[in-house]
């Protein structure tokens, strides 16, 4: 009879339970969505042209679109030819990577420096997650810097192919450019003599053709007085 008595207890205390968990779990609210955040990047320039040794100062431009606002976090870059040296444009850094606080409708500028060490250097990325939303296209959640090499006269984005450096002549030095001016301007030392001159003027074309067209006529002339001086009488 006991044993009855606590098997109804405990089905009526399960029972209890059991309603009281589905009351709960119809009465809590539903944990909501992470908002979107429809952040990107734009770069400050396309090309970066230095010499090895030089230290590469790259900005990065992050906007939101919204609807919401994020927490931006860039990571930090690396790329074969370079040594990372310090960010700009970000007072809160954690573990080597960038965190920024964007708001709906604006932007932040978050910088870096690196050194290139390297005549043929890879292409620097910059790139950025959203922590606290979601971002809906992260295809443009970064940029990859093209840096051109003085020594090598070549681009990390473009190694292969024709380097975009100005076609641009180095300027001669003030002394050529004086013996240049003076050897235009200067009169001839030794005037042409009366013979060249007379060489010169039998050796025009319109000399030449005249006398080849009265070279013929001349002989034909002198052939047929000839032939009348000295015909004989019949």
């Amino acid at each position: 009879m006991l044993f009855v008595r606590m098997r109804d207890l405990v089905l009526k205390l399960a029972t209890w339970f059991t309603a009281v968990a589905a009351l709960l779990l119809a009465t809590a609210p539903a944990s909501a969505a992470p908002g979107q955040a429809d952040a990107y990047a734009v770069p400050d320039r396309t090309y970066h042209y230095l010499h090895v040794g030089d230290v590469l100062t790259a900005q990065l431009t992050v906007r939101n679109r919204g609807p919401h606002s994020a927490d931006i976090v860039v990571g930090r870059p690396r790329a074969d030819g370079f040594t990372f040296l310090s960010w700009t444009g970000c007072p809160h850094v954690v573990e080597g990577t960038c965190h920024r606080s964007l708001a709906v409708g604006s932007s932040i500028h978050v910088g870096v420096r690196m050194r290139l060490r390297s005549d043929s250097p890879a292409s620097p990325h910059l790139g950025f997650t959203v922590a606290d939303a979601a971002d809906p296209n992260t295809g443009d959640d970064g940029v990859t810097l093209a840096v051109c090499v003085y020594e090598s006269h070549q681009c990390s984005r473009t190694l292969s192919g024709p380097a975009p450096f100005p076609a641009s002549s180095p300027s001669p030095s003030p002394a050529a450019t004086r013996l240049a001016v003076a050897a235009a301007t200067a009169p001839s030392s030794v005037p042409p003599s009366s013979a060249a001159a007379q060489l010169a003027e039998t050796a025009s074309p319109l000399r030449g053709a005249w006398l080849a067209t009265l070279a013929p006529a001349l002989i034909l002339l002198t052939a047929a007085f000839v032939s009348t001086r000295f015909r004989r009488p019949h």
